[in-house]
């Protein structure tokens, strides 16, 4: 069994059709077809079956895709170790980021480190916070930037950045730019535009309202922080988010903050997380490196 009739099975599992796995690989599709016949040959076993215009994995084929993942993994893992011993100048800087962190916080981390590795390549992928902390966990991402995450955990390795600082927004003419409210009550009554259940700020907004026992209003929910920020900043709801990421709107003066009224619950920090069975490459190492030098 060679690698790539491996990585054929494995993508057919994800894809369940022959034509994506071959735009995935870059390979035609009688060349897929073929490493899967080959394969079954090799075998002497059918792996796969097809169903509606759909090709799923057998019964055997699902026992050997258990093994194929992790061969699949280990052969790419192997190959990117070996690269790693290159001038980090002529790497790629591979990160997956949180939306908050990825958006706000990591331009100004990357920009100067680009500078001292201009042959260097950036690849980056935002994913919403849920679904990167699932994804670190089940070894689908190995090195990211998280917002938040729970450091018990002693799989991984943290690097620990700037402190997370939650505030309360709304638009310029908004009953609070006069009179800051000085109760939760005064907040939860307001019309609340939330964080979609299970990012890191609707997690504390929610922690906040609970510790304060008021119940928030929430009248509208999104998964775009950004179009949040456009909502709250034209009309008169109240939301809360990352001072980090709310510099633009605070200078164009099309938002106000004020700081949460009542018991404060922890924030939290932004950082850098990676399995301690993952060694990072060059570049990523060197980019841990001046994250710690400019603590």
């Amino acid at each position: 069994m060679n690698i790539t009739k491996l990585h054929i099975l494995v993508l057919i599992e994800k894809y369940k059709k022959v034509t994506d796995v071959a735009a995935e690989l870059g390979l035609k599709q009688p060349t897929v077809t073929f490493h899967m016949k080959s394969l079954e040959s090799e075998l002497g076993t059918a792996l796969f079956q097809y169903r509606s215009g759909r090709v799923l994995l057998t019964e055997a084929g699902r026992t050997l895709y258990q093994y194929a993942v992790k061969m699949v993994y280990l052969n790419a893992e192997a190959e990117r170790s070996i690269k790693q011993f290159t001038s980090p100048s002529d790497g790629e800087l591979e990160l997956v980021a949180g939306y908050i962190p990825g958006t706000y916080l990591l331009p100004k981390m990357i920009s100067p480190f680009m500078k001292q590795y201009p042959g260097s390549k950036l690849s980056l992928s935002i994913q919403e916070d849920s679904l990167l902390r699932e994804q670190l966990r089940l070894q689908e991402v190995q090195f990211a930037l998280l917002h938040n995450m729970d450091t018990s955990d002693k799989s991984f390795n943290y690097q620990q950045l700037v402190s997370e600082e939650a505030v309360l927004i709304y638009a310029p003419g908004h009953p609070f730019d006069e009179n800051p409210p000085v109760t939760a009550e005064q907040v939860a009554s307001q019309p609340w535009v939330q964080h979609a259940e299970g990012s890191t700020l609707r997690i504390i907004a929610d922690k906040w309202a609970k510790l304060n026992h008021v119940r928030l209003w929430n009248r509208t929910e999104l998964n775009s922080p950004e179009t949040l920020k456009a909502l709250v900043s034209q009309g008169d709801s109240v939301g809360i988010f990352s001072k980090a990421g709310i510099e633009a709107e605070l200078s164009l003066g099309r938002l106000k903050y004020t700081s949460l009224p009542g018991v404060q619950t922890e924030f939290g920090r932004f950082m850098l997380a990676w399995r301690k069975d993952y060694i990072l490459s060059a570049l990523q190492q060197a980019f841990v490196n001046g994250i710690i030098d400019i603590q």
